[in-house]
């Protein structure tokens, strides 16, 4: 007789509490491979699910004033320059 171990998959956290919109997103090999080191390496220190999803979002949160306002700035001088 076999026994069968019941494996339990890892839900899907809940991660947003408000609305949300998805994003397919296209990135270089390179940056998708630094994304994934990265969330295994925070998965095992924080001891909780980070994905690539988690540090992209964050990421943004953090850098998207500045980031368009240079490409503001670019298109500007670019126009005008």
């Amino acid at each position: 007789m076999i026994f069968m171990e019941k494996v339990r998959a890892m839900t899907r956290p809940t991660k947003l509490a408000s609305a949300t919109k998805n994003y397919n997103l296209l990135m270089r090999q390179r940056t998708w491979e630094i994304l994934s080191r990265k969330s295994d390496e925070l998965t095992h220190i924080t001891n909780q699910q980070v994905s690539a999803a988690d540090i992209i979002r964050l990421c943004i949160d953090m850098h998207m004033e500045k980031t368009c306002d240079e490409i503001e700035r670019r298109f500007r001088a670019q126009r005008y320059g």
